[in-house]
Protein backbone atom coordinates (compact mmCIF):
# COMPACT_ATOMS: atom_id res chain seq x y z
CA UNK A 1 0.00 0.00 0.00
CA UNK A 2 1.37 3.41 -0.71
CA UNK A 3 2.98 5.71 1.62
CA UNK A 4 2.35 8.99 -0.72
CA UNK A 5 0.76 11.54 1.06
CA UNK A 6 -2.22 14.11 -0.07
CA UNK A 7 -2.21 17.93 -0.06
CA UNK A 8 -4.29 20.00 1.91
CA UNK A 9 -5.10 22.25 -0.99
CA UNK A 10 -3.91 20.46 -3.70
CA UNK A 11 -1.46 22.70 -5.98
CA UNK A 12 -0.41 22.55 -9.70
CA UNK A 13 1.80 25.19 -11.35
CA UNK A 14 0.11 26.95 -14.58
CA UNK A 15 2.44 29.05 -16.65
CA UNK A 16 2.44 32.40 -14.22
CA UNK A 17 -0.86 30.64 -12.30
CA UNK A 18 -1.10 28.29 -9.59
CA UNK A 19 -4.39 26.19 -9.88
CA UNK A 20 -5.81 25.16 -6.72
CA UNK A 21 -8.47 21.72 -6.32
CA UNK A 22 -9.58 21.93 -2.57
CA UNK A 23 -9.60 18.68 -0.55
CA UNK A 24 -13.26 17.85 -0.90
CA UNK A 25 -13.49 18.77 -4.77
CA UNK A 26 -10.27 15.89 -4.72
CA UNK A 27 -12.43 13.48 -3.38
CA UNK A 28 -15.57 13.79 -5.94
CA UNK A 29 -12.51 13.26 -8.85
CA UNK A 30 -12.22 10.03 -6.55
CA UNK A 31 -15.76 9.07 -7.14
CA UNK A 32 -15.47 9.77 -10.79
CA UNK A 33 -12.94 7.23 -10.98
CA UNK A 34 -14.60 4.87 -9.18
CA UNK A 35 -17.74 5.15 -10.90
CA UNK A 36 -15.36 4.36 -14.34
CA UNK A 37 -14.19 1.29 -13.24
CA UNK A 38 -14.79 -2.09 -14.52
CA UNK A 39 -17.74 -3.33 -12.94
CA UNK A 40 -16.46 -6.83 -12.19
CA UNK A 41 -14.18 -5.44 -9.78
CA UNK A 42 -17.29 -2.69 -8.19
CA UNK A 43 -19.43 -5.97 -7.94
CA UNK A 44 -17.25 -7.16 -5.50
CA UNK A 45 -18.22 -4.62 -3.18
CA UNK A 46 -21.19 -6.62 -1.18
CA UNK A 47 -21.18 -2.53 0.15
CA UNK A 48 -20.94 -0.47 -2.82
CA UNK A 49 -23.61 2.66 -2.08
CA UNK A 50 -21.31 2.91 1.66
CA UNK A 51 -18.10 2.28 -0.45
CA UNK A 52 -19.34 5.15 -2.60
CA UNK A 53 -20.17 7.45 0.31
CA UNK A 54 -17.08 6.47 1.95
CA UNK A 55 -14.74 7.47 -1.49
CA UNK A 56 -17.08 10.75 -2.10
CA UNK A 57 -16.89 12.49 1.74
CA UNK A 58 -13.52 10.74 2.98
CA UNK A 59 -12.01 14.56 3.00
CA UNK A 60 -15.46 16.24 4.30
CA UNK A 61 -12.99 16.88 7.38
CA UNK A 62 -11.31 20.13 4.86
CA UNK A 63 -14.32 21.43 3.89
CA UNK A 64 -13.95 24.71 5.92
CA UNK A 65 -10.76 24.58 6.53
CA UNK A 66 -10.43 24.54 2.51
CA UNK A 67 -11.87 28.05 2.43
CA UNK A 68 -9.13 29.61 0.89
CA UNK A 69 -5.21 28.64 0.75
CA UNK A 70 -3.19 28.68 4.02
CA UNK A 71 0.30 29.41 3.38
CA UNK A 72 3.69 28.84 5.24
CA UNK A 73 6.78 31.35 5.85
CA UNK A 74 8.28 30.16 3.59
CA UNK A 75 4.65 31.67 1.33
CA UNK A 76 4.14 27.72 0.40
CA UNK A 77 0.92 26.24 -0.07
CA UNK A 78 0.34 24.32 3.01
CA UNK A 79 1.04 20.25 2.48
CA UNK A 80 0.77 17.44 5.01
CA UNK A 81 4.55 18.03 5.10
CA UNK A 82 5.10 21.12 6.13
CA UNK A 83 1.98 21.85 8.56
CA UNK A 84 1.74 20.62 11.99
CA UNK A 85 0.85 17.21 12.75
CA UNK A 86 -1.70 17.85 15.38
CA UNK A 87 -3.43 19.70 13.00
CA UNK A 88 -3.49 17.09 10.02
CA UNK A 89 -4.60 14.90 12.86
CA UNK A 90 -7.55 16.57 13.95
CA UNK A 91 -8.45 17.39 10.20
CA UNK A 92 -8.35 13.26 9.89
CA UNK A 93 -10.72 12.66 12.75
CA UNK A 94 -13.31 15.35 11.72
CA UNK A 95 -13.44 13.75 8.26
CA UNK A 96 -14.21 10.35 10.13
CA UNK A 97 -16.87 12.04 12.56
CA UNK A 98 -18.43 14.21 9.89
CA UNK A 99 -19.32 10.96 7.70
CA UNK A 100 -23.27 10.46 8.75
CA UNK A 101 -22.86 6.36 7.65
CA UNK A 102 -21.07 4.18 10.13
CA UNK A 103 -19.77 1.40 8.14
CA UNK A 104 -18.48 4.42 5.54
CA UNK A 105 -16.56 6.36 8.51
CA UNK A 106 -15.48 2.58 9.13
CA UNK A 107 -13.25 2.59 5.83
CA UNK A 108 -12.53 6.14 6.35
CA UNK A 109 -10.85 5.35 9.63
CA UNK A 110 -8.93 2.91 8.64
CA UNK A 111 -8.23 4.56 5.86
CA UNK A 112 -6.68 7.48 7.91
CA UNK A 113 -5.01 5.05 10.15
CA UNK A 114 -3.13 3.57 7.48
CA UNK A 115 -2.21 6.98 6.33
CA UNK A 116 -0.57 7.61 10.19
CA UNK A 117 0.64 3.97 10.82
CA UNK A 118 3.24 4.71 7.56
CA UNK A 119 3.97 8.35 8.31
CA UNK A 120 7.35 9.57 9.07
CA UNK A 121 6.69 12.72 10.48
CA UNK A 122 4.22 11.32 12.93
CA UNK A 123 6.16 10.25 16.33
CA UNK A 124 4.78 6.97 18.13
CA UNK A 125 2.83 8.89 20.79
CA UNK A 126 1.01 11.14 18.47
CA UNK A 127 -0.25 8.06 16.20
CA UNK A 128 -1.08 5.82 19.41
CA UNK A 129 -3.26 8.86 20.33
CA UNK A 130 -4.99 9.44 17.18
CA UNK A 131 -5.74 5.61 16.36
CA UNK A 132 -7.19 5.22 20.05
CA UNK A 133 -9.48 8.56 19.10
CA UNK A 134 -10.36 6.83 15.92
CA UNK A 135 -11.33 3.70 17.85
CA UNK A 136 -13.60 5.55 19.70
CA UNK A 137 -15.41 7.46 17.56
CA UNK A 138 -16.03 4.42 15.81
CA UNK A 139 -17.73 2.47 18.54
CA UNK A 140 -19.71 5.71 19.03
CA UNK A 141 -20.89 5.80 15.85
CA UNK A 142 -22.18 1.81 15.85
CA UNK A 143 -23.74 2.56 19.13
CA UNK A 144 -23.19 -1.30 20.80
CA UNK A 145 -24.00 -2.43 17.19
CA UNK A 146 -21.43 -4.89 16.42
CA UNK A 147 -18.57 -3.24 14.23
CA UNK A 148 -18.28 -5.10 10.91
CA UNK A 149 -14.49 -7.17 10.79
CA UNK A 150 -11.95 -5.00 9.47
CA UNK A 151 -10.23 -8.35 8.48
CA UNK A 152 -12.80 -10.15 6.19
CA UNK A 153 -11.77 -9.87 2.74
CA UNK A 154 -15.13 -7.92 1.60
CA UNK A 155 -13.75 -4.85 3.98
CA UNK A 156 -10.20 -5.58 2.79
CA UNK A 157 -11.08 -5.32 -0.75
CA UNK A 158 -13.58 -1.97 0.01
CA UNK A 159 -10.73 -0.23 1.80
CA UNK A 160 -8.26 -1.02 -1.36
CA UNK A 161 -10.20 0.68 -3.57
CA UNK A 162 -10.85 3.87 -1.34
CA UNK A 163 -7.16 4.27 -1.05
CA UNK A 164 -6.85 3.40 -5.18
CA UNK A 165 -9.07 6.20 -6.27
CA UNK A 166 -7.72 8.35 -3.71
CA UNK A 167 -4.28 7.82 -5.21
CA UNK A 168 -5.23 8.36 -8.60
CA UNK A 169 -7.57 11.44 -8.07
CA UNK A 170 -4.29 13.16 -6.70
CA UNK A 171 -2.27 12.36 -9.30
CA UNK A 172 -5.11 13.22 -11.71
CA UNK A 173 -5.74 16.83 -9.71
CA UNK A 174 -1.86 17.40 -10.06
CA UNK A 175 -1.45 15.65 -13.07
CA UNK A 176 1.99 14.60 -12.32
CA UNK A 177 3.51 11.17 -12.65
CA UNK A 178 4.29 8.56 -9.83
CA UNK A 179 6.59 5.75 -10.01
CA UNK A 180 4.69 2.49 -10.95
CA UNK A 181 5.55 0.82 -7.47
CA UNK A 182 3.64 3.47 -5.90
CA UNK A 183 0.40 2.75 -7.00
CA UNK A 184 -1.65 0.21 -4.63
CA UNK A 185 -2.91 -2.74 -5.10
CA UNK A 186 -6.65 -3.56 -5.49
CA UNK A 187 -6.78 -6.64 -2.47
CA UNK A 188 -9.29 -8.93 -3.98
CA UNK A 189 -8.33 -12.24 -1.24
CA UNK A 190 -5.54 -13.62 0.52
CA UNK A 191 -4.00 -15.09 -2.35
CA UNK A 192 -5.06 -12.28 -5.32
CA UNK A 193 -4.48 -8.48 -5.83
CA UNK A 194 -5.56 -6.72 -8.91
CA UNK A 195 -2.40 -4.89 -10.38
CA UNK A 196 -3.14 -1.79 -13.01
CA UNK A 197 -0.95 0.74 -14.12
CA UNK A 198 -1.27 4.24 -15.83
CA UNK A 199 0.66 6.62 -17.96
CA UNK A 200 0.25 10.16 -19.46
CA UNK A 201 0.54 9.68 -23.13
CA UNK A 202 -0.46 13.10 -24.13
CA UNK A 203 -1.50 16.50 -21.86
CA UNK A 204 -4.78 15.50 -19.92
CA UNK A 205 -4.61 12.02 -21.40
CA UNK A 206 -4.09 8.99 -19.22
CA UNK A 207 -4.12 5.69 -20.43
CA UNK A 208 -4.60 2.62 -18.25
CA UNK A 209 -3.96 -0.88 -18.49
CA UNK A 210 -5.10 -4.09 -16.75
CA UNK A 211 -8.67 -3.98 -17.72
CA UNK A 212 -9.03 -1.20 -14.63
CA UNK A 213 -11.76 0.93 -16.78
CA UNK A 214 -15.07 0.06 -18.06
CA UNK A 215 -15.27 2.10 -21.13
CA UNK A 216 -12.51 1.98 -23.75
CA UNK A 217 -13.12 6.15 -23.56
CA UNK A 218 -13.51 8.45 -20.27
CA UNK A 219 -13.54 11.94 -18.94
CA UNK A 220 -13.88 13.65 -16.09
CA UNK A 221 -13.35 16.87 -14.85
CA UNK A 222 -11.60 18.53 -12.21
CA UNK A 223 -12.69 21.85 -10.30
CA UNK A 224 -9.92 24.72 -9.77
CA UNK A 225 -9.60 27.68 -9.01
CA UNK A 226 -6.26 29.68 -10.10
CA UNK A 227 -4.64 32.79 -9.00
CA UNK A 228 -1.68 34.65 -9.86
CA UNK A 229 1.40 32.60 -8.57
CA UNK A 230 2.60 36.30 -7.44
CA UNK A 231 -0.12 36.58 -5.08
CA UNK A 232 1.62 33.59 -3.14
CA UNK A 233 4.04 36.22 -1.97
CA UNK A 234 1.32 37.96 -0.63
CA UNK A 235 -0.97 36.20 2.08
CA UNK A 236 -2.86 39.08 2.89
CA UNK A 237 -4.34 39.13 -0.77
CA UNK A 238 -4.55 35.34 -1.06
CA UNK A 239 -7.86 34.76 0.53
CA UNK A 240 -9.79 37.63 -1.11
CA UNK A 241 -8.18 36.85 -4.67
CA UNK A 242 -9.45 33.24 -3.84
CA UNK A 243 -12.38 33.41 -3.24
CA UNK A 244 -13.20 36.22 -5.84
CA UNK A 245 -11.77 33.87 -8.24
CA UNK A 246 -14.28 31.68 -10.48
CA UNK A 247 -14.06 28.57 -10.31
CA UNK A 248 -12.92 26.61 -14.24
CA UNK A 249 -13.35 23.11 -14.59
CA UNK A 250 -9.78 21.15 -16.29
CA UNK A 251 -11.14 18.16 -18.71
CA UNK A 252 -9.23 14.80 -17.90
CA UNK A 253 -9.51 11.57 -20.59
CA UNK A 254 -9.09 8.49 -19.09
CA UNK A 255 -8.84 5.36 -21.76
CA UNK A 256 -7.76 1.87 -21.83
Amino acid sequence: MVTFQDLIMISREFNEFTCLVTQHDHAQVSLDVFNMMSDSLKSKSENIADLQYAIRNHDCGWIEYDLYPKLSDNNLVYTFQNMENHLQLELWLKSISSSINPYSSLLISEHFKFLASQSKTLDIELKEDFIKKSDQLINNMFRGYKIPSIESDNFKFELSILQCCDLISLVLCREKKLKTDLYPAIYIDSKTNFEYSLNFIQDSIVKFSGGFLEKKENFLEVPYRQIESDLLSEPKKIKEEFRNSRVKFRRIYLVN
